[in-house]
């Protein structure tokens, strides 16, 4: 896959149109609570100066990730994303906040670009999707969890991506087996 092919594809499942108005919907009316709260004459002064510039800002960068969605250039929509998130950061702990913190369960949303396997890391307790979970990726084939369910036997420390492994039936083990070496 050459690298033009890869930035016209879809920039991330985090970094969407859905997601980035979300984010500058939930600034606006962050910064339009701060204003009333804080300021609530309409003659105050450089308190509006500075919503509009706050505003502005958020503007911008929603305008940024909009028109780097429509020209598929993936680098510049995460980072017109990224704007928005780190603007909303001031507000994480509002109950509006647009993206949902993990308890510890929620599974990674990259697929694998070369073929679309999902993550098999959890975002840890308290981060969020976009945080990550620190270190890289370990996609597996949704066939492993076939496997997996049926008891298969698989060293996953040799289980790379891409890579085949050996594995057995719990009714073909042998002692040799992995399961079995530190017994």
């Amino acid at each position: 896959m050459t690298e033009t092919e890869k930035t016209a594809r879809t920039p991330h499942p985090l970094y969407t149109v859905e997601s980035a108005l979300a984010w500058y919907t939930f600034i606006a009316d962050r910064l339009a609570d701060d204003l009333r709260t804080g300021y609530p004459t309409a003659d105050s002064g450089s308190a509006v100066g500075d919503y509009q510039e706050d505003l502005k800002t958020a503007q911008c960068a929603h305008q940024r990730f909009t028109d780097a969605w429509q020209r598929r250039d993936r680098y510049e929509a995460k980072d017109a994303w990224w704007e928005l998130k780190n603007i909303a950061g001031q507000w994480s702990s509002h109950t509006d906040f647009p993206e949902p913190v993990s308890d510890g369960t929620m599974p990674c949303p990259i697929p694998s670009d070369d073929t679309g396997h999902p993550c098999t890391k959890k975002i840890p307790r308290g981060w969020t999707a976009s945080e990550g979970h620190g270190g890289g990726h370990f996609w597996q084939s949704p066939k492993v969890a076939e496997l997996e369910k049926a008891g298969v036997h698989y060293d996953a420390g040799q289980l790379l991506s891409g890579q085949p492994a050996k594995y057995h039936l719990p009714k073909d083990c042998t002692p040799d087996c992995w399961k079995w070496r530190d017994r």
